[in-house]
């Protein structure tokens, strides 16, 4: 316990804390944002400050140390991402309002997520296999040839370790063949997490059963498919 206190990665953001959490993060399309001007990140999180402790300074610090140099993002879009993947509450608070039943809790986080998914459709996307983790075993939930639509925001990783550090003595592994991921190394707080984000709407088919691996942890191969995508306004 003392090691994971002590270390700079975010774990919540690669892993699920069981099946309910996973399941409520996932069932329910997000709807709305996509209709939303585009906003500075300042003006795009003005309904969140009381939501997230020193989100004000927050959002200083990482648009002094977000990736300025991109030919791809803006500034903000870049300070966007950079935001989300800090070692602070803001994402907790993220992951909590996409899976809370009541979709309004959502809705001040709009702005913010017209931001950053804009920012995330602009890099190119990613073929490569990534991991992702449920601490549980959830094998029985999904079943082979499947097709999954999930609506939240995915962190994933290409490096296993990192995924494997915060899963625990038992969990399921995700052995995810990304087709349309997002490799957002280059603007991550936390470059050697070599993070790819999984996008709202990603549809994957499951191409086994899960697997037992080691007698306590469960591995099951997913494929992307395609996305749905939202009709953005304009």
């Amino acid at each position: 316990m003392q090691q994971q206190k002590q270390c700079t990665f975010t774990p919540d953001r690669f892993i699920n804390n069981g099946f309910s959490e996973f399941h409520a993060a996932n069932h329910s399309p997000i709807h709305g944002y996509q209709h939303l001007p585009l906003l500075s990140l300042e003006q795009a999180t003005e309904k969140i400050i009381s939501l997230v402790p020193n989100l004000m300074n927050n959002i200083a610090q990482a648009k002094q140390k977000c990736n300025r140099n991109s030919t791809i993002l803006t500034w903000d879009e870049s300070a966007a991402i950079y935001l989300y993947s800090m070692p602070i509450p803001f994402f907790s608070q993220l992951n909590k309002a996409l899976r809370d039943e009541n979709r309004h809790a959502l809705k001040p986080w709009f702005a913010f997520l017209k931001l950053i998914i804009h920012a995330l459709e602009k890099l190119p996307s990613l073929e490569t296999d990534v991991w992702r983790g449920v601490s549980d075993d959830i094998g029985s939930n999904l079943v082979k040839n499947d097709v999954r639509t999930w609506w939240s925001i995915n962190s994933c990783s290409t490096n296993l370790k990192v995924v494997e550090l915060y899963l625990g003595e038992k969990g399921t592994l995700f052995a995810i063949k990304s087709r349309y991921g997002k490799d957002i190394s280059s603007f991550s707080a936390f470059r050697t997490e070599r993070e790819v984000i999984l996008m709202p709407g990603t549809r994957l088919y499951v191409k086994s059963d899960t697997l037992n691996f080691k007698g306590h942890l469960f591995i099951v191969h997913l494929e992307e498919i395609h996305r749905f995508i939202p009709e953005a306004s304009g």
